[in-house]
C-alpha cells in the first residue's frame, strides 16, 4: 500500500476544497459588496463623457503669454489611439484585459497571497479597477479602496465596452507636466496628436503612469529611458512587437520637451495677482475652464521693467557692498570631476541673471567655470575685480589681487553673462519693486514685485513700507490747496516739539526758503514746519483723496511729513498719477477682459479716464473698453504747480541724474530715503507714464550709509523709463487757465525786478497772485512767514 501517495491525494483533495471554499468566499464577499454598494455607485452618465479641461492662460495687452496655470485635458476617441499605445498599456498594466469581467480573480489571489506572506506580488488591479479608482475613492485607504473598486469595476464593465473603458482610462489618467489624459500628454511632451505617437513614444507614455511627476523624461531622462525599455520588453514578451521593432525603439532618442508653457513675457507677480482675483470668484474652476485673461500689461515695458530691476539690484547696489562668498564647495572627484560637478549643479536653480557654476580652473587673473549645460566659460579679471570681501554694509576690503583671492577649484558660485562676456556675480540679498501705470486710465503697464519670483513670491508692489521724502509732495500739495504758493517761504530753522527735533540730511539750516526750493532740495525741517502749520486735519484728508490709506496714520505726529507711515508702491504711483494727469482720481487696474472656452466675454474692465469730456469714449489702448470720466479731486492749477515743483527736483534737486541720463523736458519726480537708510524710493512721471521704484531689505535694516534714493532707485527708474519712453514724444500737463506769472528771487520768493540775478518766473493762482500796494513790504508774498528769521548755520 502506497501511504505517501494516499497522503498526497488527501492533501490535494483538501487543498482543492480549501481553494474552492476561498474562491466561493471571495465571490460571496464580492457579491455582497456589490449588492451593498451598487446603489451608492455613480451612474454611468456622470463619468462616461470626459470634459475638456483647459488651463487658465494669462496674456499681456498685446497678446503675449505671461503664464499658464492648471492642468490640460484634450479628450480623444478610441479610433485616434494608436494600437501600439493600447498594446503597451495592456502588456504592462493588465495582460488579461480582454478576458476578465473587469476584475481579475487570479490577480486578486496573487495580491492577497503576497499580503499574507509580506511580499509585494502586485496589487491585482485591472485597468477597469484603476479607472474606477481614478473616478472615485481617492481618500480611502488602499484595502478599503480595493473593496470599493471591485463592484464599481463590475458596473463599468457591464455598462461600457472594452474600447470605451480603454478610452475613458487614457482620457482621465494623469501623465505629469500638467497633462491630464493622453491627448494633452501627447501635445505637452511631443507636440503631436495622439494618433501620431510612435512605438517608443507610446512606451514612454505608459511608463509614466505609476509616477508621472518623478518618472517623466523631463524630470529624470535616464530613469525614463530605463522604464521605457521595460515596457517595450513587456510588449516583446507578449509578441505584440517584433525583435526588430524592439531594438529600434530601444535606441530611439528621447525628444520630449514641455510645450505647453511657452512664456513670452516674464510677469509672474501680475500672473499671481490675476490668479488670486479669479480664484476668489471661480474657485477650482479657475484652473480647468479655459479662462483667458487679457491684462493691461505692455509686453515690451514689462520686459524692460524686469531687466531694469534685476540689473539695478545686481549692479547699482549689490556689487558696491562686496562679495559675500561662495555658495558651497564640492570636492574634486579624481576619476571624473566634470561629471560629478554636473550632477551637483542639476539641483541648483538660476535666479535673476545669476547662473550657478562650479569653478573648474583658477588662473592668475581668470577662472574657468562649469555651467549646468556642461559648457565651460571664462571669467576674466574685469569680471571679478569688484569682489572685495564683504565685512559690513559700509565696509568691503581689501580688493583682490588675483583670482585665487576670490575662489578656489570646486567652489559653487554665480556668474552673469553680458553680451559675450561672463562675470562673477552673486544673488542680491536686497529686494525691490517697480510699478508703472498710465496716469490717464490707471492701467498697470508693468509690474515687478521682486528680484525673482521663484526665490520669493512676496509682491513688494503691494507691500507697505515707509516712503520717506517720496511723501513730501502731498504735504506741499495740501499747502497749495490752503492758499500757499510755490514762492511762499518757510523757515529752515530748528524746530522742537516735545522730544522730537528733526534735522536736515546735511545738518545745515538755511533760514527762510521757498516751498519750491524746500521740496527741490528735500529739506526735512521745512516740511515738518509746514506740516505743523497746516495740521494733520488738513494734510491727511488731502492725502486720502489721492488713495493713501491714512486711517492708521497718527494725528499730530510731525514725522508723517517725512514719510514715516507705511504705504504701498502701488498707492504711491497712483497718487503721483493724479499730479501727472491734472488732478483726476484714477484707479489702478490690471485685468482688461476675461473670456471662457466659448470665447464669450465674462468680464470687461470699465475704467475711469482722466479727461474733461470723455464719458462713453473707448480706451485708446483697447477700443473694446468703454470709459467713464474720473472724478476731479484737486484744483487743476494746484496740480500744475505741483508738476512744476517736481520738475525743479529733476532740474536742480535730488533727481538731477534723470535729466542728465534722459535729457527730456517732460519728466518730474521725487526721491525718498528713510532713516538708516532702510528704504529707497523714486517716483516720477510725464503725462503718459508714472513709475515708482522701491528698494529695501524684506526685514528692514540699514542699506549702507552712502545709499539714498538717488543712488539705486533713480538709476533703476532711469533704465526702465529710457525704454518705456523710447520713440514717445514729450508730453506734460497743459497749463490751465487761472494762473499768472511773477518774477521772483529763487531762494526767498520775494518779487524781483528784471535783470536781478537768481530769479525765475513763478506760477500763482490768479486770486493769490502778489501785488505791490503802497503799504506792503516790497517782495513779500502772501502766505510767507512774518517771523523773526534765524540766519544761523548749524553743522
Amino acid at each position: 500500500m502506497d501511504i505517501t501517495s494516499d497522503k498526497a491525494k488527501l492533501y490535494f483533495k483538501w487543498g482543492a476544497l480549501l481553494s474552492a471554499g476561498m474562491l466561493c468566499g471571495i465571490i460571496m464577499v464580492v457579491a455582497a459588496a456589490y449588492l451593498y454598494l451598487a446603489p451608492l455607485l455613480p451612474p454611468v452618465e456622470t463619468y462616461k463623457n470626459v470634459q475638456l479641461e483647459t488651463p487658465l492662460r494669462i496674456y499681456t495687452a498685446d497678446n503675449r503669454l505671461i503664464d499658464e496655470i492648471g492642468n490640460r485635458r484634450n479628450p480623444v476617441v478610441f479610433e485616434d489611439i494608436p494600437r501600439v499605445l493600447i498594446n503597451a498599456l495592456i502588456a504592462t498594466e493588465d495582460i488579461r484585459f480582454y478576458s476578465h469581467p473587469g476584475v481579475d480573480i487570479q490577480g486578486l489571489f496573487r495580491g492577497f497571497y503576497g499580503f499574507l506572506i509580506g511580499q509585494n506580488k502586485g496589487g491585482g488591479s485591472t485597468i477597469t479597477m484603476q479607472l474606477a479608482n481614478n473616478l472615485s475613492f481617492d481618500s480611502d485607504n488602499v484595502y478599503l479602496r480595493k473593496f470599493k473598486e471591485i463592484p464599481f469595476a463590475l458596473q463599468i464593465q457591464r455598462e461600457l465596452t472594452k474600447e470605451e473603458i480603454l478610452t475613458l482610462y487614457l482620457n482621465t489618467i494623469y501623465f505629469g507636466a500638467g497633462a491630464d489624459g493622453i491627448g494633452a500628454a501627447a501635445f505637452v511632451y511631443y507636440g503631436k496628436e495622439v494618433s501620431e505617437l510612435t512605438l517608443a513614444e507610446s512606451a514612454m507614455m505608459v511608463s509614466l503612469l505609476p509616477c508621472p511627476s518623478r518618472c517623466n523624461p523631463l524630470s529624470d531622462p535616464d530613469r525614463a529611458i530605463s522604464r521605457r525599455e521595460t515596457r517595450l520588453q513587456n510588449m516583446r514578451n507578449e509578441n505584440m512587437i517584433t525583435q526588430e521593432e524592439f531594438d529600434a525603439a530601444k535606441i530611439s532618442l528621447v525628444t520630449a520637451q514641455r510645450r505647453n508653457r511657452n512664456i513670452e513675457v516674464d510677469a509672474p507677480y501680475i500672473a499671481e495677482m490675476v490668479r488670486q482675483r479669479l480664484y476668489s470668484e471661480f474657485g477650482e474652476d479657475t484652473y480647468t475652464q479655459g479662462f483667458e485673461v487679457i491684462t493691461s500689461i505692455d509686453g515690451d515695458k514689462q520686459l524692460a521693467a524686469k531687466q531694469a530691476l534685476v540689473n539695478g539690484l545686481e549692479e547699482y547696489y549689490d556689487k558696491n557692498h562686496g562679495f559675500r562668498g561662495i555658495d558651497a564647495h564640492f570636492a574634486v572627484n579624481p576619476i571624473d570631476p566634470i561629471a560629478s560637478w554636473l550632477q551637483q549643479l542639476q539641483g541648483v536653480a538660476k535666479y535673476g541673471n545669476q547662473h550657478p557654476g562650479i569653478v573648474a580652473a583658477v588662473n592668475d587673473r581668470s577662472i574657468r567655470v562649469l555651467l549646468k549645460s556642461g559648457e565651460l566659460v571664462t571669467v576674466g579679471w574685469e569680471g571679478m575685480r569688484w569682489a572685495r570681501p564683504y565685512i559690513t554694509q559700509n565696509n568691503a576690503w581689501p580688493p583682490p589681487e588675483n583670482a585665487s583671492d576670490v575662489v578656489a577649484i570646486g567652489d559653487l558660485i554665480r556668474v552673469k553673462q553680458t553680451g559675450d562676456n561672463w562675470s562673477l556675480g552673486q544673488i542680491p540679498d536686497i529686494q525691490a519693486a517697480l510699478v508703472s501705470i498710465s496716469p490717464s486710465s490707471g492701467e498697470i503697464l508693468a509690474l515687478v514685485g521682486g528680484y525673482d519670483f521663484g526665490r520669493s513670491q512676496v509682491n513688494r508692489v503691494i507691500t507697505p513700507r515707509p516712503p520717506g521724502s517720496n511723501f513730501k509732495p502731498f504735504v506741499y500739495g495740501a499747502a497749495l490747496e490752503q492758499g500757499y504758493a510755490a514762492a511762499s517761504t518757510i523757515n529752515d530753522a530748528p524746530i522742537t516739539r516735545g522730544d522730537y527735533r528733526p534735522n536736515n540730511y546735511d545738518n545745515v539750516f538755511l533760514g527762510p526758503i521757498t516751498l519750491r526750493f524746500a521740496l527741490q532740495d528735500s529739506r526735512n525741517v521745512p516740511a515738518v514746519r509746514l506740516y505743523d502749520q497746516l495740521g494733520s486735519d488738513s494734510v491727511l484728508p488731502f492725502a486720502a483723496k489721492f488713495g493713501f490709506n491714512v486711517k492708521n496714520f497718527p494725528h499730530n505726529d510731525l514725522t508723517v511729513a517725512l514719510g514715516s507711515q507705511d504705504v504701498q508702491p502701488l498707492e504711491m504711483v497712483t497718487a503721483y498719477s493724479v499730479i501727472a494727469n491734472g488732478g483726476y482720481k484714477i484707479e489702478p487696474w490690471f485685468i482688461s477682459h476675461i473670456t471662457n472656452l466659448s470665447q464669450e466675454n465674462i468680464y470687461q474692465a470699465q475704467p475711469v479716464l482722466a479727461c474733461e469730456e470723455c464719458a462713453g469714449d473707448t480706451l485708446e489702448s483697447d477700443p473694446k473698453i468703454t470709459v467713464q470720466k474720473a472724478p476731479r479731486i484737486i484744483d487743476e492749477r494746484v496740480a500744475f504747480i505741483l508738476n512744476s515743483m517736481l520738475r525743479s527736483v529733476i532740474e536742480e534737486g535730488s533727481g538731477r541724474g534723470v535729466q542728465r541720463a534722459l535729457g527730456r523736458e517732460d519728466l518730474m519726480g521725487k526721491t525718498g530715503t528713510t532713516n538708516g537708510p532702510q528704504e529707497l524710493w523714486f517716483s516720477g512721471f510725464n503725462r503718459d507714464i508714472a513709475t515708482t521704484v522701491f528698494v529695501g531689505f524684506d526685514q528692514p535694516r540699514p542699506l549702507g550709509e552712502s545709499e539714498q534714493g538717488a543712488t539705486v532707485a533713480v538709476p533703476i527708474w532711469i533704465d526702465y523709463m529710457r525704454e518705456a519712453l523710447a520713440d514717445m514724444p514729450e508730453n506734460t500737463m497743459s497749463r490751465p487757465d487761472g494762473l499768472v506769472d511773477r518774477l521772483v528771487e529763487k531762494t526767498t520768493g520775494r518779487l524781483a525786478k528784471p535783470g536781478e540775478p537768481n530769479t525765475m518766473f513763478e506760477y500763482f493762482r490768479i486770486e493769490n497772485a502778489p501785488e505791490l500796494p503802497d503799504n506792503q513790504i516790497p517782495g513779500l508774498v502772501p502766505g510767507a512767514e512774518e517771523t523773526e528769521v534765524s540766519t544761523e548755520t548749524i553743522f
